[in-house]
């Protein structure tokens, strides 16, 4: 009878090492991860006096807006870049606001609107070669928390880690705790993370003068309004008394909110997994009127007449793989209706003007489309600049077009769209 128990012990063994090296086989022993570090602010520093630079080399450009013969470019987290653009065939160099954590903008009769981390700041650009600091709006931004030093957690800065794991860890697919106080997270989710920040030409009833800002803003301006998006929500600021603006209203939208686009009173509001439109006629009260909804990819939004043009991409933080432009009829704003969908390459911002369609592919340069019939419009190209990388574009006064791009800020005379003619280049600083 020992013996038989001998045996079965034995056989027991055996097939459990066996089962254990079939897990084992079905383990990697190292894997690679994104690690989010936080990213902190000390607010006591974040909130000294602002002073004024005189005009710095651009390095790392984000968004741009146009106001009254003026350009204004975003310098990534660092500040903003103010050049006198009267002439875009020779735009000046006039001044540099320094403002910690900005990436968007907006201006409203000289007053000039920025993110700063958390803060909502304000300059009185009227002398734009002198800006003045006017007034801030502490906590306007949402944070991820404080640290044990009492400093605010603002932002979490990726990056590549590959560690060797034991075998089979329980955690290898999930979400684990970093050793720096970090997050790691699989590479295939850690772009969702990401934020991407980032208006367009706004009707102003009331006689206030309001810039311009991309296909990829997140902020904008109607009339006394300034309107912002995070991930999640849409909030509202009442500007009647101009450097003191008083957050009204918070309306909740989801958790993928990319940009924001203003068209007549609708708000067009871009998210990774669709487009939703609100009513903005009462404008601190927001309602909800129809969304779109498209796989998962990053999604600015343009709108004109009818017609609502959406432009999905892959890579990025939006971990989609969709590369495409939506037309959308928008004629009955309760029931957007897909027209046509057309195959692209990777393009990101856009900008109608009339029949003039600009969408920027990345990588291939920008494309200008005659937009007139829905159904044709990939055969009805008229131009192609591909000599650069074009990630946003503004369209002003149905003459020039300005264009962010990888090496620069880029502007053409568009009044041929087909034979667009470079003006100026604005280059990055090696």
């Amino acid at each position: 009878m020992l013996r038989r128990y001998f045996f079965a012990l034995l056989s027991f063994c055996l097939l459990a090492l066996g089962f254990s090296a079939c897990l084992s086989d079905h383990c990697d022993s190292t894997v690679t991860y994104v690690q989010w570090n936080p990213v902190t602010v000390d607010l006591t520093q974040l909130r000294q006096t602002t002073k004024m630079e005189a005009p710095r080399p651009l390095k790392s450009p984000g968004k741009i807006y146009y106001y009254e013969g003026h350009l204004i470019i975003n310098e990534y987290q660092e500040g903003l870049h103010i050049f006198d653009n009267r002439d875009p065939k020779a735009p000046i160099p006039l001044s540099f606001i320094p403002i910690p954590g900005n990436v968007d903008m907006a201006v409203r009769n000289n007053i000039l609107y920025a993110d700063s981390w958390t803060d909502l700041v304000m300059f009185d650009i009227g002398q734009p070669a002198t800006p003045q600091f006017v007034g801030r709006v502490e906590n306007a931004f949402p944070n991820f928390g404080t640290t044990a030093e009492n400093k605010v957690i603002v932002a979490y800065k990726p990056t590549n880690v590959t560690q060797d794991m034991q075998p089979c860890d329980e955690n290898r697919n999930g979400i684990i705790n970093g050793n720096g106080g970090g997050i790691w997270v699989r590479r295939e989710f850690a772009n969702a993370a990401q934020d991407s920040r980032g208006g367009a030409k706004v009707p102003s009833p009331g006689g206030n003068v309001v810039g311009i800002g991309g296909s990829t803003a997140r902020f904008t301006i109607t009339d006394n309004h300034l309107y912002t998006v995070d991930r999640y929500s849409l909030r509202v600021f009442d500007l009647k008394t101009a450097t003191k603006p008083a957050m009204v209203n918070t309306v909740s939208i989801g958790w993928d909110i990319e940009t924001i686009f203003p068209y007549q009173d609708k708000l067009f509001i871009g998210g990774e997994s669709g487009m939703h439109i609100y009513d903005a006629s009462n404008p601190e009260k927001p309602a909800f009127l129809s969304n779109f909804t498209h796989a998962r990819a990053c999604d600015p939004v343009v709108a004109q007449g009818d017609r609502a043009y959406v432009t999905l991409r892959s890579g990025g933080p939006c971990v989609g793989t969709s590369n495409q432009l939506d037309v959308l009829d928008i004629s009955t704003i309760t029931k957007p209706i897909l027209i046509k969908t057309y195959p692209m390459h990777n393009p990101i911002g856009l900008s109608i003007d009339g029949e003039t369609l600009m969408i920027c592919e990345n990588d291939k340069g920008l494309k200008v489309f005659n937009a007139k019939d829905d159904n044709n419009i990939d055969k009805n190209m008229l131009e192609h600049v591909k000599d650069f990388h074009a990630f946003d574009v503004i369209l002003l006064d149905d003459e020039t077009a300005m264009v962010t791009g990888k090496n620069g800020i880029y502007q053409f005379d568009y009044r041929n769209p087909k034979n667009l003619k470079r003006l100026s280049i604005i280059n990055i600083a090696r």
